[in-house]
C-alpha cells in the first residue's frame, strides 16, 4: 500500500532497481506511513513483472507469497519479534513490556542472508522502528551492514533517527519523509470520512495517518482535558483521578502539545496543536512565566521515555501536573 504523497519517493527508488545500496533509512515523523511504503517498496523490488512505473503487478507469484505474508525472501523485524531461527522463521510472538527489538532476532538473519534467494532476486530485510534496537542488536546489524551480502537489501524504518547509532546511520543512505502540503492532506482525511481535518492534522503535527487515527479515536476527553486544566477550581487530585482512567501515552501527548501550544502563545501569539482552544491557550499562557513554561516542556519531553515502564498512572500525572497548577 501506498499513499498520495508517496509517488515521488517510490518512483525515485523504483528507477534505481538493480543500483540500490545495501541499506535504506526511512526516517520521518510518525504518522506519514513508511512502513507502508517500505512494504510498498519490498513488493515492487521483489516482484518478478513489475509495472512500466515499477509498481507491483499482484499478480505473479512472489507478488502472491508477499501480500500472503510468505514471501521466501523477504523478513519483517519488528518490537513483536523475539526470537527468529538460522533460517529466518521461528517464534514471533509478542514480547511482553518489552518495546524493544532483540539480538537474537538480528543474529537469526545469518541464515537469511547467507542463502541463496528463491527467485534469483533481491533478499530484503525491513526493521521497524529502528530505534527500537537495542543496544546489543543494533550491535549485530552493524556487524551484517559492515559485511554486506550481495543481492541483500536492509530498509530501515526510524521516527526518531537520531536515536540510531551513527555508525548504523553512516552505512544507510537516508530516505527523508515530510508531512505533504496541507491541501494534500486535508483531501485525503475528506475522503477518509474525517468530518474536522484542519484540527486532527494539526494535532498530528501535520501527519495524516495520525491525524486519521486521533480523530477515530477522539471521544471528547482530550476536549475535556483541557478544559479541566485551565479550570482553576479543579484541583490535583481531581485532575489526577481523571487522568489516571485514560492511556498514558494519550493524555502524555496532550499535555506535551498543550505545553507547546503556551510557549508558542507567550512567544508568538500562536497555537499550533489544539488550534480548537487557541483563546484558552493565550489566557493560560498570559499569567505564566516563560521560564517556567519551557521548563515544564522539557520535563514533559523527558517524560515521554517512561511511556512503557510499569508506573502508577496516578502519581505519574501528579507529578507532572504540579509544574502547571503552580502557574495557573
Amino acid at each position: 500500500m501506498m499513499y498520495p504523497w508517496q509517488g515521488q519517493a517510490f518512483r525515485q527508488l523504483a528507477g534505481e532497481r538493480g543500483r540500490l545500496p545495501q541499506a535504506l533509512l526511512l526516517q520521518g515523523p510518525q504518522g506519514l506511513g513508511k512502513t507502508e511504503f517500505a512494504r510498498h517498496l519490498a513488493q515492487a523490488l521483489l516482484c518478478e513483472s513489475p509495472l512500466p512505473d515499477g509498481s507491483p503487478c499482484n499478480a505473479c507469484v512472489a507478488c502472491n507469497w508477499f501480500v500472503a505474508g510468505n514471501h521466501p525472501d523477504f523478513r519483517h523485524l519488528g518490537v513483536e519479534d523475539e526470537a527468529v531461527d538460522e533460517d529466518g522463521a521461528g517464534d514471533t510472538s509478542p514480547r511482553k513490556g518489552s518495546p524493544q527489538i532483540g539480538v537474537d532476532a538480528v543474529r537469526g538473519l545469518a541464515g537469511f542472508t547467507t542463502t541463496s534467494t528463491h527467485r534469483d532476486g533481491l533478499r530484503i530485510v525491513l526493521v521497524e522502528p529502528a530505534e527500537a534496537l537495542n543496544v546489543h542488536a543494533a550491535n549485530a546489524l552493524l556487524k551484517t551492514l559492515e559485511e554486506p551480502r550481495p543481492g541483500t537489501l536492509f530498509l530501515l524504518v526510524s521516527h526518531a533517527p537520531a536515536r540510531l547509532p551513527a555508525t548504523i546511520r553512516s552505512r544507510c543512505r537516508a530516505v527523508p519523509f515530510h508531512p505533504p502540503r496541507t491541501p494534500e492532506a486535508h483531501e485525503w482525511l475528506v475522503q477518509s470520512g474525517i468530518a474536522n481535518p484542519v484540527l486532527f492534522l494539526a494535532l498530528a503535527g501535520g501527519a495524516p495517518l495520525e491525524a486519521l487515527r486521533l480523530a477515530r479515536q477522539d471521544s471528547g476527553q482530550r476536549a475535556e482535558f483541557l478544559r479541566r486544566l485551565a479550570d482553576p477550581s479543579q484541583s490535583l487530585v481531581q485532575l489526577s483521578e481523571f487522568v489516571a482512567r485514560l492511556p498514558v501515552p494519550e493524555w502524555l501527548g496532550w499535555l506535551e502539545r498543550w505545553a507547546h501550544d503556551l510557549v508558542a502563545q507567550k512567544l508568538a501569539g500562536e497555537t499550533r496543536y489544539h488550534v480548537d482552544f487557541r483563546d484558552l491557550s493565550a489566557r493560560v499562557a498570559a499569567h505564566a512565566d516563560l521560564y517556567d513554561l519551557l521548563a515544564w516542556e522539557r520535563t514533559l519531553r523527558d517524560a515521554k521515555r517512561l511511556v512503557h515502564h510499569p508506573l502508577n498512572p496516578r502519581l505519574l500525572a501528579e507529578s507532572l501536573l504540579v509544574p502547571l497548577l503552580a502557574m495557573r
